[in-house]
């Protein structure tokens, strides 16, 4: 990855989601993360055993929740059944939580929206190992982290964003605040460009992630997201760095894709024993093929280092593929501010070709 430069440049748009809460003026919630993990489940069911089965808790714990929500007065529950009183969708909203119908609608919307800005983002480029996922790809990958919780009313930090992945979740979700971690600047003028125009709440950030994030970034947001580097140190350092932006605590959550054909099943195993070994957390989703890549244009040049006809002729569709996985942090996790990375961020003996030049 390139040299740091000599300045960060720091850049916040005040704007708001569109129909969404203000990150200063949002109604504060003083619910726990698995009584907001039933009261949304709740929203779109009122049949208590689905309820049960898609909440993502154990059977005990949601009957505690649920015994709680109706102390509370914002559920109401009969035979089998379960609903969210006045007094519940007043909480719900305060809270930032929609329904699945809801939700469904402002992806549509968006998804229409997107696809005319991402067509005039800057082109990718090898030299930061960039090559963006289509618009369908980045979508599927939202309708999970708003499906789970993870986006509305939240703090969110995305680390490395040529997919304009910052921009998508302020217009289909309704974040309290969206920060992006990048180091191409040209991305980050486009993004600051559209979340001005669109009134986005988005602060970007110019960073070289082998160096540490200061201090006071720690431990102060509720999800990351990122599509890492897939050299074991790169995989370190987006992940290490995204994992210590989150808060202490249960239920944050953290995604990031990862391919096979860029880690091997050895890599995976290593890395997800480094991840469970370090860190107090589970690995809740593994979705393969969840994204799909637009061929990037160096692509021959880097495989020429195999030195292989059949390697000659650029690939016809899109073949470039990762698995969306997601994390989920536990009681007593902590996050912890990891040093400066010295070791490859970009190039090993499963890249697919030599890919920009390593500078340590």
């Amino acid at each position: 990855m390139p040299a740091q430069p000599a300045y960060v440049r720091i850049h916040s748009n005040p704007g708001t989601c569109r129909g969404g809460p203000t990150a200063s003026g949002r109604a504060m919630s003083n619910l726990r993360f698995d009584e907001k993990r039933v009261l949304m489940h709740a929203m779109n069911a009122s049949d208590l055993w689905q309820v049960a089965g898609k909440v993502r808790l154990d059977f005990p714990r949601f009957l505690r929740t649920l015994e709680r929500l109706e102390k509370k007065g914002l559920v109401a529950t009969g035979k089998g059944t379960i609903r969210v009183t006045a007094t519940g969708r007043a909480e719900a909203r305060s809270s930032g939580l929609r329904s699945r119908r809801a939700m469904a609608r402002s992806l549509a919307r968006a998804r229409q929206k997107f696809e005319a800005l991402a067509r005039r983002r800057p082109a990718s480029t090898g030299a930061y190992n960039q090559g963006y996922m289509t618009a369908d790809s980045v979508f599927s990958r939202i309708a999970l982290i708003a499906g789970m919780g993870d986006l509305d009313a939240m703090r969110v930090a995305v680390l490395g964003d040529d997919d304009l992945l910052s921009v998508a979740l302020c217009m289909a979700g309704r974040p309290e605040k969206v920060t992006v971690f990048e180091i191409d600047e040209r991305v980050l003028d486009y993004i600051e460009e559209t979340a001005a125009r669109l009134r986005l709440p988005i602060k970007t950030q110019c960073r070289d992630l082998r160096e540490a994030l200061p201090r006071t970034l720690s431990g102060t947001y509720d999800t990351f997201v990122t599509d890492p580097s897939e050299t074991v140190d790169g995989l370190k350092m987006f992940l290490g760095r995204g994992l210590g932006t989150l808060k202490r605590g249960e239920g944050r959550a953290g995604y990031f894709g990862l391919t096979s054909i860029e880690a091997s099943t050895a890599k995976w195993h290593k890395l997800e024993r480094w991840l469970v070994t370090n860190y107090r957390l589970a690995i809740t989703h593994i979705l393969p093929e969840n994204a799909y890549y637009h061929n990037w244009p160096d692509l021959l040049s880097q495989t020429r280092v195999f030195s292989m006809n059949c390697l000659g002729s650029p690939p016809r569709r899109r073949w470039f593929n990762s698995s969306l996985i997601r994390l989920e942090t536990l009681s007593g996790f902590k996050p912890k501010r990891i040093g400066r990375i010295t070791g490859t961020i970009f190039n090993d003996e499963e890249a697919c070709g030599s890919i920009g030049e390593e500078i340590v």
